[in-house]
Order: C-alpha cells, then structure tokens, then sequence
C-alpha cells in the first residue's frame, strides 16, 4: 500500500487512503501521527479491525483511559466505551444518544485526554454524523484584548453538567447514579491551553463539561462563555464527517470539540466503539 493524505478543509481535518491500520510500520504510524497534531481530525476508511487491534493501534498515541461508565464498556476491553443505539436480546449495546453536545472528550478528568479513536461498525444510511469545530483556529481569530483578558483563566468542568444540561433531555437517554457523579468531582482547567506538540493556543472550554469561569461572576462567566461558544462554531473553523461503515477516526481533544448529530432516530442502528488516551504531557 502507500499512502495518501487528501485535506478536507483549511482548518482542519484530513482523510488518509493506502493504510491498514493493523499492519502499520512505523514510518506509516507516524505519518498518521503527524496528520493528527496537524490537522486535528483523521478519517482513515475502509478498516476491517476487531477490538483488540483497535486498543492495540490507540495505545501507540499514548496511555489509555477507562470511561468512568463502566455498564458501557466493552467486556474483556475495558479501554472500549461502546456508543451504541443497538439492543441485542433486550441487552443494550452501548450508550445511546451519547454525546449529543458539543463538548471535547474528558475534559472533567484530571488529567485530560490528548485524543480519541472511533470505529464504526453500523451506521443509519443517512444522519448520525459527528460535527468538529477547531479550537486552536477560533483562539487565533479572536482580538488580541480578548487573548490577553482569557489568558489567566481558569474554567470548572464538571461531568454532571453535561447530563443534567443535555442528555437526560433525550428521550432513552440511560439515567447515571449519583456514585458515578461522586466519582468525577468538578476540576479546574486554564480557559487557554497550550497543545504540547504544535504550541498553538487552543480555547479549552466546551458547552458540555465547562460550568464556569472561575474569576468571573455568573453572569459575567455566562456572557463570556456565551460568546466563545458561538464563535467557535463559525463555519471556517468547522468540519462535519459523514460516518461509513468501518470508518476509523482519529481527533485530537486537546485542538477541538465535537458534537454528535441526533438526527436518525431509534430505527436506525448507530454502533460505535471508542477509545480515549491520557494526555501524559498535561501539566497539573
């Protein structure tokens, strides 16, 4: 095979063609591996991968995470989260309605997550796609006044916030326990985070896991938030991917956040498995 990289927008995004994922050498890997800092998103078609190849080829970007819902996890893998609509003989596959939100993967952990790596398996024939907006594009697009006034902020991010906001709003969403809330207690991030490898500024707050901004007053915070929000889903900054089957797609949570459509309803079968990895370059 050999391999071809096609940019999808001037922001970010990037599909790579002449690669198998489970076979990489390590002149292909880093290839992907520079796409990824580079253009944030990778869509990479057309791999046939079980589970074990999808964690073996996720692990070569850095440590694993486990999704604190543990129910949806993939047994025997627990670096899997399953993001699934599908019920097999009245056993839910996954969490259904997942992240239906713009939001950046993790960011109510402690230390934070450097990247995600999606695979589909089934997907409707047409809606379910997954909408990304560049963080590091929209930092860059905002007045220096504005640069300077966030660059000593701090943002809480709390991982009920997204659930009481937004999931349990969607019909079949799954309730989650006050135990699991107990074990993600909010943490505090700076607004501005400095990507480790490309040093480009990047806003890390997110509609999602973000409750405030530390320094302000609530109204002040829901003003400022407000207008970063809406700024950073300005269409130059945007790409939205249409999901196949067998899909694997890479992005880079610390440069961008992303929001999964809701729009095929609970006929169609949207079956997904995720993993995430730690970002070890963090700083606490």
């Amino acid at each position: 095979m050999t391999l071809s990289l096609r940019q999808m927008t001037p922001s970010l995004g990037a599909e790579i063609t002449g690669v198998d994922v489970a076979n990489l050498d390590n002149q292909e890997f880093d290839a992907i591996y520079d796409s990824f800092n580079q253009h944030s998103v990778v869509v990479i078609r057309d791999q046939n991968i079980t589970p074990e190849q999808h964690a073996d080829f996720s692990r070569r970007f850095g440590k694993l995470m486990v999704h604190v819902l543990k129910d949806d996890l993939l047994e025997g893998q627990p670096e899997i989260y399953r993001l699934s609509n599908k019920i097999e003989n009245g056993v839910p596959q996954g969490r259904p309605n997942a992240g239906q939100y713009w939001h950046s993967d993790l960011t109510y952990e402690e230390v934070p997550s450097k990247g995600s790596v999606m695979y589909a398996m089934e997907v409707p024939d047409a809606g379910g796609d997954t909408l990304f907006a560049h963080t590091a594009a929209s930092y860059d697009a905002l007045s220096e006044p504005m640069k300077s006034f966030l660059s000593d902020k701090t943002a809480i991010h709390d991982f009920r916030h997204a659930y009481e906001t937004f999931s349990k709003r969607i019909p079949g969403t799954m309730p989650i326990s006050e135990e699991v809330f107990a074990a993600r207690p909010p943490v505090e991030h700076p607004v501005i985070r400095i990507h480790p490898e490309t040093q480009r500024q990047c806003l890390f707050v997110n509609p999602g896991f973000t409750v405030r901004i530390k320094e302000l007053s609530y109204d002040e915070s829901d003003a400022i938030l407000g207008y970063l929000y809406g700024h950073m889903v300005k269409p130059q900054f945007f790409y939205r991917h249409n999901w196949r089957a067998n899909d694997l797609v890479l992005w880079d949570n610390r440069s961008l956040m992303h929001c999964a459509v809701g729009d095929y309803g609970s006929e169609k079968t949207r079956h997904m498995h995720r993993t995430t990895i730690m970002d070890s370059d963090a700083k606490k």
